[in-house]
């Protein structure tokens, strides 16, 4: 079977102008992913899609496939990533002369992630017979805990949590962390969805799980390096 790695970096972004390119560790944002989805074992081929020159000659510095430029209507802030998925996934039919039976979103602005999530991710499907997947991280802010605020009052988002333990004790819930989307080519380019039925989930730990959308997930980002030494 065949697994296409798609890698979203388009040049606009109002969070954090500029991320894709931003020097983390010593080289841009964007070749962290590369490099993760480089060392992919379940990987027949990881593209970049991307409307920028600028993006597109970055990534074929530090070993990335730019097959191809995006058309400026998938590269707006309007655009759905299903779309964009499904044009790297038609030119990927183009050039191999069948459509991937598995196409894998990894997006750039969770760059501390290394190639074992995405493999998961991917055998999820392979072997254990899902029809999709998605890493995912403990979130520290559970829902039951959490407040409406109108008026200047409060009121819990779920009133029978108002007697429920003590927030250690709830049950624990996942977040999406961006690290790796895996999805059968159909969901995709047939019913243009990300996640079927059988959903699988793929926990990553705190610090591979940064999220980078503003600049101080970006600092984090920055912190976590410096600490633990990490490289791309």
């Amino acid at each position: 079977m065949t697994v296409l790695g798609v890698i979203p970096a388009r040049g606009g972004s109002k969070g954090l102008p500029g991320k894709n390119l931003r020097p983390l560790g010593g080289v841009p944002l964007i070749a962290w992913t590369i490099a993760a989805a480089r060392r992919a074992k379940t990987l027949t081929a990881c593209w970049v899609s991307t409307e920028d020159e600028a993006i597109a000659a970055a990534a074929r510095k530090h070993g990335g496939e730019v097959p191809f430029l995006r058309p400026a209507e998938l590269a707006t802030d309007a655009a759905s990533i299903v779309d964009v998925l499904r044009h790297a996934a038609l030119h990927y039919e183009t050039a191999r002369g069948a459509r991937p039976d598995v196409i894998v979103l990894l997006q750039p602005t969770t760059p501390l992630r290394g190639p074992d999530p995405i493999d998961a991710a991917v055998r999820a499907i392979l072997e254990g017979g899902a029809d999709s997947s998605q890493t995912v991280a403990l979130d520290a802010a559970h829902p039951l805990h959490k407040f409406r605020l109108k008026d200047g009052r409060l009121s819990m988002v779920f009133p029978e949590a108002e007697k429920a333990s003590r927030r250690q004790d709830s049950p624990a819930v996942y977040r999406p962390n961006g690290g790796a989307y895996a999805a059968r080519a159909g969901l995709v380019m047939d019913e243009g969805v990300l996640r079927g039925k059988d959903h699988r989930g793929v926990v990553m730990d705190f610090e591979s799980s940064v999220d980078i959308d503003t600049l101080w997930d970006f600092r984090l980002a920055e912190a976590i390096v410096a600490e633990t030494g990490r490289r791309p």
